[in-house]
């Protein structure tokens, strides 16, 4: 029997992923790595890591299908977006990637304000952030002019480990359009921006469908990996992009919302609607003729892991058991996720994180909670801010780690008032990757039909309580005023602590 390979190249490890041509998972095995902060602000990793816990986690796949009848047929990819990989002429790394979490571009967000004005809506379609291609390859330009220099490709996370299957350099729509160096509009790279800014247009890969072929497992990497030469690679897309396909959220109007590291509102549409002065993206899907408009919140989840880090909490059923035990609005206790910054609705760098409303009630489990309800409100906003871009939403899919835990379910569930449903599986972006080589090597006719055939969800719906959603209107409001009312505050005590 077939099986498709899906690969994940995550921020904190790499995963791969199995599943036949019923959707069911036939291996699946993760590598865990860091990232490298040799300065503050700084987030950067070798893709060599990459490349060996790829190895690893591929070598644990195919030990799991021994035996089991089923082979590799294709293989697909997704990975973290916006991060930087640089190769020479002899495609060599020039140096470490710089990942979609580093801070080091403020100079040059603002540059790129400045010099492009309303050619960022017109063209790019999506606000200027650090992180994201663009900005770093201007400060790579002022700053390491030399690795800039010997440049002759410019890549993204996966596409650099699918370039050492294949041979083969290229990119999909979905990671280009997130690079903020690709017309949207016009379905290319943005030559027009890139002569402004003075950057290379030659470096930049050829762009195709996520679904599309981009060639095969070359004989060396059949020799390093344990797999069989020849066997077809597709593209594949950006995690964002995969993680709706592995939860089935492929048409319009149907939405997600994701709590991982970070978190993301992703709505499906069938063109472009987005807003930058909402803070929201607008990308391409795993299409030409698919686009999401994406709400993203800097800390969801890392939220919650600096707590537990702080409070020595490591039984995560204890934990839920007793955040259950407590009030909605945690008896008048509001945090504010902006621990390293904010992104939409707020695009505010330098804002910080609070509680507010500490007393002599307040421990663990409250803070806990708040935490919880606090991330719930970020994303919150972020739906708030689709809705008011005019993107509509038919139904809404819980992933990461908010759909595990049962009291954030139900929580986000009375915060926006919608019901949610969850897939039977977890890791829904390599489980995307694996669906879309499924569709890429005419196992399926397009991805919709993969979908319903490969995707299935759980009997339970997760139901919105009105009355506790009208409480939590009232917390809102208050988690906004605090916002509005105490941003200057928030950021001068930032910048006061960076000196």
């Amino acid at each position: 029997m077939s099986c498709f390979l899906g690969i994940d190249v995550g921020t904190s490890s790499l995963k791969a992923m199995a599943i036949d041509e019923r959707g069911n998972i036939a291996g699946l095995a993760s590598s865990p790595y860091s990232i490298l902060c040799r300065r503050n602000g700084y987030a950067e990793q070798e893709p060599a890591i990459w490349w060996e816990a790829l190895k690893k986690a591929v070598t644990l796949v195919t030990a799991q299908l021994k035996g089991t009848g089923k082979r590799i047929a294709a293989i697909g990819f997704s990975g973290q977006m916006h991060g930087t990989v640089l190769l020479d002429r002899e495609y060599q790394v020039i140096r470490p990637a710089i990942i979609h979490c580093d801070a080091r571009t403020g100079e040059e967000v603002e540059e790129i304000r400045a010099i492009l004005g309303s050619d960022i809506e017109r063209i790019l379609m999506n606000p200027i952030a650090p992180g994201i291609m663009l900005p770093t390859l201007l400060w790579l330009k002022k700053r390491e002019t030399e690795s800039l220099e010997r440049a002759a490709y410019a890549l993204l996370p996966k596409d650099y480990l699918r370039f050492r299957i294949t041979g083969e350099i290229g990119t999909d729509y979905s990671d280009a359009s997130a690079t903020l160096a690709f017309d949207l509009r016009k379905g290319k790279w943005a030559e027009e921006i890139l002569e402004k800014l003075k950057l290379p247009k030659e470096i930049f890969p050829p762009c195709k469908d996520s679904i599309q072929i981009a060639g095969s497992v070359t004989e060396e990497a059949a020799r390093e990996l344990g797999l069989e030469q020849g066997i077809p690679v597709v593209l594949g897309g950006g995690d964002q992009a995969m993680q709706s396909i592995g939860c089935g959220a492929v048409t319009e109007g149907e939405a997600t919302v994701n709590i991982g590291s970070g978190g993301q509102v992703c709505v499906q549409a069938d063109r472009p609607e987005g807003n930058i002065a909402l803070g929201l993206n607008t990308f391409q899907g795993y299409g030409r003729e698919r686009w999401y408009v994406m709400g993203a919140t800097t800390n969801s989840g890392s939220s919650l892991k600096w707590l537990n880090q702080l409070l020595g909490q490591t039984d995560y059923e204890a934990m839920n058991r007793e955040v259950e035990q407590i009030r909605p609005g945690c008896d008048g206790l509001v945090f504010l996720p902006y621990l390293s910054g904010e992104r939409c609705p707020r695009m505010n760098a330098d804002i910080s994180g609070v509680f507010w409303g500490l007393s002599f009630l307040t421990d663990k489990a409250r803070m806990t909670r708040a935490v919880m309800e606090g991330v719930a409100f970020a994303l919150y906003s972020c739906l708030e801010a689709c809705e008011k871009a005019g993107t509509r939403i038919a139904s809404m899919t819980a992933l990461g780690g908010g759909s595990r835990s049962g009291p954030w379910l139900q929580m986000q569930a009375d915060i926006f008032n919608r019901e949610l449903r969850t897939t039977c599986h977890q890791e829904q972006a390599v489980f995307g990757a694996a669906v879309a080589a499924a569709v890429g090597t005419g196992h399926f006719d397009d991805v919709p039909s993969a979908c319903r055939e490969m995707i299935r969800y759980k009997d339970t719906v997760i139901e919105p309580d009105p009355k506790i959603h009208r409480l939590y209107e009232e917390y809102y409001g208050i988690y906004k005023e605090i916002y509005e009312k105490g941003k200057e505050t928030l950021v001068a005590v930032t910048r006061l602590g960076r000196r």
